[in-house]
C-alpha cells in the first residue's frame, strides 16, 4: 500500500466527512420516523397530547429525554409538530 500525497489525502478526507454527515443525517432522519410513529401511537384519535406522554413512551423504547426533546424542537422547526398549548403537541 502506498503513501497518499496532499490531494488524495484532501479527498479521502472530504469523503469520510460526506459519509459522516450522510450517517447523521440518517440517524436524524430515523430519530424523527421513530418519534412520529411514537405520536401517532399515542395520540390517536386525539387532536392533542401531553408532551410528558411522548417523553415517557419514547424512553421505554429506548430513546434518551436528550435525544426526545431535541428531536421534537427539530420537528417543531420542521413544522411538523407544535404546540397549541404549553405541555401538549400537535401535528400540522
Amino acid at each position: 500500500m502506498g503513501v497518499l500525497d496532499d490531494t488524495e489525502f484532501d479527498e479521502v478526507m472530504r469523503l469520510q466527512k460526506q459519509l459522516a454527515s450522510s450517517m447523521m443525517n440518517d440517524f436524524e432522519l430515523d430519530t424523527k420516523i421513530k418519534l412520529l410513529t411514537i405520536f401517532d401511537e399515542v395520540v390517536g384519535k386525539k387532536k392533542k397530547v401531553q408532551t410528558e406522554q411522548i417523553i415517557s413512551e419514547a424512553e421505554s423504547r429506548g430513546m434518551t429525554e436528550m435525544e426526545i426533546t431535541a428531536t421534537i424542537e427539530k420537528l417543531k422547526r420542521d413544522g411538523i409538530l407544535f404546540e397549541p398549548q404549553p405541555g401538549y403537541l400537535q401535528k400540522y
